[in-house]
């Protein structure tokens, strides 16, 4: 890893949602070089928002990449989009509200450089902390999709679309190179694959800070995340991520 021009890459995905996006751009951009100095890459991209709505380079903070998508690809291909790009040697995405805080970055790396080539955020883990008040619905449909997920591909992660996910730079190049399901649902191959290939997966708690606006709302999205799922499930079963070589 010594090799590598930073230490890490953070990557902000965003999709219609300006003003906030470059809030937290900046946020996370002076959380990043007050913690880690120039040792930190930040990439921010703008997956084919609206107009009127898609981040300019003079709305994210001097020193950050932005990536601009010419149509919306799905959080999927903005993450991957995001990955091909960093030169960290570790690599982290977060949503782009930062719904959660920015402090367990320092354990998701130890973790990473002790072994872990996979570390996800579980907000169900005994030890997270939410300081604000999740609805019971959002609980609810959470719980209802996770357990979908795991009972179709068999994973056994509670917290399958946390927002905050760690990788180690080769693990993550690889498997979003062969990335097929961008929408939400993307992080289901990415985990089923990971499996497949035998990569030591690690779950972090975290602390929820808001959940104010997020971009996924299951009763809109869910039907596509359901037909994306079934996918997956239907490749697995056919042997398509069964790593060659």
């Amino acid at each position: 890893m010594s090799n590598a021009p930073f230490t890490f890459s953070l990557i902000i995905p965003a999709y219609n949602q300006r003003a906030r996006s470059a809030r937290a751009a900046t946020t996370a951009r002076d959380f990043l070089r007050t913690r880690f100095g120039e040792a930190a890459e930040l990439i921010v991209v703008d997956d084919g928002s609206a107009a009127g709505q898609a981040l300019e380079p003079g709305d994210v903070p001097e020193g950050a990449i932005l990536i601009r998508h010419g149509q919306n690809l799905g959080k999927g291909g903005a993450v991957r989009s995001g990955v091909a790009r960093a030169s960290g040697g570790y690599i982290v995405f977060t949503d782009s509200d930062l719904p959660f805080s920015l402090e367990p970055l320092t354990t998701t790396l130890d973790w990473l450089r002790d072994g872990a080539d996979i570390v996800i955020g579980d907000r169900l883990h005994p030890e997270s902390v939410a300081a604000i008040e999740v609805t019971p619905v959002r609980q609810l449909s959470s719980v209802i999709y996770t357990w979908t997920v795991n009972r179709l591909l068999g994973l056994p992660y509670p917290d399958i679309q946390c927002g905050y996910k760690g990788y180690r730079a080769a693990v993550a190049k690889e498997l979003f190179a062969l990335l097929e399901v961008t929408s939400f649902a993307f992080e289901a191959e990415i985990l089923v694959r990971a499996r497949k290939a035998g990569y030591r997966i690690r779950q972090q708690p975290l602390r929820l800070v808001h959940d104010e606006d997020s971009s996924v709302r299951l009763s809109r999205h869910a039907p596509r995340m359901l037909a994306d799922v079934l996918r997956i499930a239907w490749r697995a079963r056919r042997g398509v991520y069964e790593r060659r070589g």
